[in-house]
C-alpha cells in the first residue's frame, strides 16, 4: 500500500486547456517507436493513461546510477493524453537520459495507444547534450 502511495505521489497529473494544435510538432524530435512492441516491452496490460503511468513508472527495479524519475500525465484534449517518461542519470557509457512520450486516444470510451516516441540526452563527450532522437555514440 506504501509503494502504490508512493508511486501514485511521483506521479504529475495536469488539465490542459485548450487546442493540441497550439504546440509546435511536439513528436518532431523523438524517435518513433512501434506501439506494439513498446506494449510488448513493458508488458503494459492497462489502458487507462494513469494508469499506464504507474505501470510503467512501478515496473522499473533500481539501477545503479540513477538520478531522478518523473511521470506526467497531461490531457490536452477530453479525447486525448499525453505521458512522458523521464529516466536521467542513467549508468551507461554512452547514455545518460531516456525520456519516452506516449499518447493515447479515447475512442468509444476505451483509451489506446496510438503513438510512442522515445529520446536520448547523452553523457559528456558522447554526442548531443540535449534531449533528442538520435542515438548516442
Amino acid at each position: 500500500m506504501l509503494k502504490l502511495s508512493l508511486i501514485s505521489a511521483a506521479i504529475i497529473c495536469t488539465q490542459l486547456q485548450g487546442a493540441a494544435s497550439a504546440q509546435s510538432s511536439p513528436r518532431s524530435a523523438f524517435q518513433v517507436i512501434k506501439v506494439q512492441e513498446f506494449i510488448s516491452s513493458n508488458r503494459i496490460k492497462v489502458t487507462i493513461p494513469k494508469a499506464v503511468a504507474v505501470q510503467l513508472f512501478s515496473n522499473l527495479e533500481e539501477q545503479e546510477g540513477r538520478k531522478s524519475e518523473e511521470i506526467s500525465v497531461a490531457y490536452p484534449t477530453q479525447n486525448t493524453s499525453v505521458i512522458v517518461h523521464t529516466i536521467v542519470g542513467l549508468a551507461d557509457d554512452s547514455v545518460s537520459g531516456i525520456r519516452n512520450r506516449i499518447e493515447l486516444r479515447r475512442n468509444k470510451n476505451k483509451w489506446e495507444i496510438v503513438w510512442v516516441g522515445r529520446q536520448y540526452k547523452c553523457q559528456p563527450n558522447r554526442g548531443h547534450q540535449d534531449w533528442s532522437g538520435s542515438l548516442c555514440l
